[in-house]
């Protein structure tokens, strides 16, 4: 583009210059003929002067067309007869012949079966990358490369590591995904003191961006108090204290025992600290397979 710009204001020059030498035209002439030539030259150099534009259009195009067609290929999982079925109205977790797969076709975890029952507060164990989080995704009903059967008690909730908390005021955040009006003050503010968040109950209703408002520790306090609130028979819980000292670790899951135990169901945690093991009496771990087995890992049961 610029290239041809330049060229254009020196280009009739050139060509009218030896008419001008030889006294053929005079000085205004030659300025005419430059100017006429400016005129039709942008005229006609639209393409030139829009290509940039023209590319980043065709850029944004081809990087929605791409996202578009990467999200019809996530829509069809591969590799899978069927997607996991989850019994939602089990009375216990339960896994019957569970097979899990990375979106690549590599098998994480092949015909696991397993059960907590009311009562046994179990803890998840693994390597890094064993597909820990992929089995809770799996029994949440959200991880498509997965086939058996998965059973979930009714009303059981998730804690994830990293919480999503909608942007407006802190009654909102907490009590979402449900209207927070089905709760009174006093059980909003009951619930961030019983999680340790004692400076956040008199700002109810201040409205903000608390994802980058509240530190990452804060966040996952926020994320247990929204359980505390609810207070589910039934936690699962994917590093949901990973951001706190020990003490703050022991106080809180000492509330999440003692509410699951009060309502009749059990804890399901993924953790790596010794700490949060002592609220567990039994434990899954993914165990590495031979080289040459069809999964990388399997699946045992036992006490913790």
């Amino acid at each position: 583009t610029n290239l041809f710009g330049q060229a254009a204001v020196v280009f009739p020059f050139i060509v009218a210059a030896p008419r001008f030498f030889s006294g053929a035209i005079q000085l205004g002439q030659l300025m005419q003929i430059g100017s006429a030539f400016d005129r039709v030259q942008g005229a006609l150099s639209w393409f030139v002067d829009n290509y940039d534009s023209l590319a980043a259009w065709r850029a944004t195009t081809e990087r929605l067309t791409s996202f578009e067609a990467a999200l019809s290929k996530q829509n069809q999982p591969p590799a899978l007869d069927r997607q996991a079925q989850a019994a939602i109205n089990s009375e216990a977790i339960e896994l019957n012949d569970l097979t899990l797969q990375l979106p690549t076709g590599a098998t994480l975890l092949q015909g696991a079966t397993a059960r907590v029952a009311p009562g046994e507060h179990t803890l998840l164990q693994g390597p890094s990358g064993s597909g820990k989080s992929t089995l809770l995704r799996a029994l949440a009903g959200i991880w498509p490369w997965a086939r058996g059967r998965t059973g979930l008690p009714a009303g059981a909730m998730f804690i994830p590591q990293r919480p999503y908390f909608p942007d407006g005021s802190l009654r909102d955040a907490l009590a979402y995904p449900e209207p927070a009006a089905a709760y009174s003050d006093e059980q909003l503010k009951t619930a961030l003191q019983d999680a340790l968040l004692p400076a956040l109950a008199e700002r109810l209703d201040e409205r903000d961006n608390w994802t980058q408002k509240l530190s990452g520790g804060e966040q996952q306090r926020l994320a247990i108090a929204r359980v505390l609130l609810k207070q589910p028979a039934w936690v699962l819980a994917d590093e949901a204290t990973s951001a706190l000292d020990v003490p703050a670790e022991q106080t809180l899951y000492e509330k999440l025992r003692a509410l699951t135990e009060q309502r009749g169901g059990a804890l399901l945690s993924i953790a790596h600290r010794p700490s949060v093991a002592a609220f567990h009496e039994r434990s899954w771990r993914f165990v590495p397979q031979a080289a040459g087995s069809a999964a990388r890992f399997g699946l045992e049961s036992g006490a913790a």
